[in-house]
């Protein structure tokens, strides 16, 4: 299998890049099979504290392989290619969402349907001011797929998402900013600069209280109030005795900064 994905270490920091950007970085199942094998790994390791995710040439991803889905519908496999594509992308989805590790995309130009998705489904967005967002399902005759509905759905108002979805107009860095999507804007040939910046703040950060955070915020999407907030408690007492903890509370009084260890 070609190589559509590489990977690179910098002290505890990952970068994960797509690497096919003669055709945009196109999320085929190809890609999508070496990207989750990638950040599963990634998971295990307890040299890494937090991931970039970036693209390659004028696109971060351009989502699915169009010639590929032409191809299948031509051919009348059309569900069955959809069918493998999904059920590999939808895990990426699912992953990201509670992945116990900080994760950064870097967008570097063109965020196209499932391309969009794969950058809104890590916690923070730092997008060159080149960076391009497009819902581009609706040109397919396709509903927001990579958990579009859930991202649009939860982020924006009814009206909003819909808009988005219906249309699939581009969108660009400035207005993904202005809707709450991008954290941060930078210009092109700062992006890998910057986001290491943000990563390495990360990683000085309490790795246990970033994982139970995001575990808390995905949980809340669906929890009823009560069970949540129990849960919510439970966490914020394991939280307190954990080293992290002790080193936060003693860096506090003592008016320096944390050196937390994620544990």
């Amino acid at each position: 299998m070609e190589k559509m994905v590489e990977i690179e270490k910098k002290g505890n920091i990952a970068t994960i890049k797509l690497i096919n950007p003669d055709n945009f970085n196109p999320l085929n199942l190809e890609t999508g099979t070496q990207l989750l094998d990638i950040i599963e790994n990634l998971r295990e390791d307890s040299t890494i504290r937090c991931l970039i995710i970036t693209g390659s040439g004028k696109a971060f991803s351009a989502g699915g392989d169009v010639k590929k889905f032409k191809e299948s519908a031509d051919n009348g496999t059309a569900g069955k290619v959809m069918d493998d594509l999904t059920n590999v992308l939808y895990k990426i989805a699912f992953v990201l969402r509670q992945y116990p590790k900080p994760v950064i995309a870097a967008v570097n130009g063109w965020a196209v349907g499932a391309g969009m998705n794969l950058a809104l489904s890590c916690d923070f967005i730092i997008s060159s001011e080149h960076g391009k967002f497009k819902q581009s399902f609706c040109k397919l005759a396709l509903i927001p797929g990579f958990a579009g509905t859930i991202l649009l759905s939860r982020q924006l108002t009814w009206q909003q998402a819909v808009q988005m979805a219906f249309f699939g107009d581009t969108y660009s860095a400035e207005e993904m900013k202005k809707l709450g999507f991008v954290n941060v804007i930078t210009p092109a040939d700062q992006l890998e600069e910057v986001s290491m910046h943000w990563a390495e703040k990360f990683t000085k950060g309490p790795l246990l209280a970033y994982a139970r955070t995001k575990e808390l915020f995905f949980e809340a999407l669906s929890t009823p109030l009560d069970e949540h907030l129990e849960k919510e408690r439970q966490m914020q007492i394991k939280s307190a005795e954990s080293e992290d903890y002790k080193i936060g509370v003693t860096a506090l009084l003592e008016k320096k900064d944390p050196e937390f260890i994620g544990k």
